[in-house]
């Protein structure tokens, strides 16, 4: 039987809008190096994450990241700085799409490399992201 073509996506995936960093995978540094001026003195440049799933994020960027190119990214926690990270992993670039709002880019990427410590990371920012919805459609739900 032919394939349709349609994607299905495997988990269930959370419009955010958080801001974050990234930058080339060491495995892939001799393959990439940004121009001057493009990445931080440690090679982070800033994106804003606008979905996240259990399989990975997606950011939108002002810089072309290639498909099949390895990031590290780290997500800040934003309601408590002095408690680390909300995530910090290692994905691999799946999709490049341009917006149309501005000249920028929307990157899919796939979480690679996850040992326990991580897949329990990303595990908290989903049930963090499951209790917003939640709390979302009770507050939609008293107002009607």
């Amino acid at each position: 039987m032919p394939s349709s073509g349609l994607i299905v996506r495997r988990t269930e995936r959370f419009e955010i809008s958080l801001p974050a960093r990234v930058r080339v995978a060491s495995g892939c540094m001799d393959i990439v190096q940004f121009a001057k001026g493009i990445a931080n003195d440690e090679r982070w440049i800033e994106v804003d994450v606008v979905d996240f799933a259990q399989g990975g994020i997606g950011f939108v960027s002002d810089i072309f990241f290639a498909r099949s190119l390895d990031l590290e990214i780290e997500v800040p926690n934003f309601q408590n700085p002095d408690a680390g990270l909300f995530i910090q992993c290692e994905m691999q670039v799946k999709r490049v799409q341009m917006t149309d709002r501005r000249p920028a880019y929307l990157i899919g990427c796939a979480f690679i490399g996850l040992d326990d410590d991580k897949k329990s990371s990303i595990e908290n920012m989903i049930d963090r992201l499951r209790g917003m919805a939640d709390t979302d459609q009770n507050d939609g739900d008293s107002h009607a």
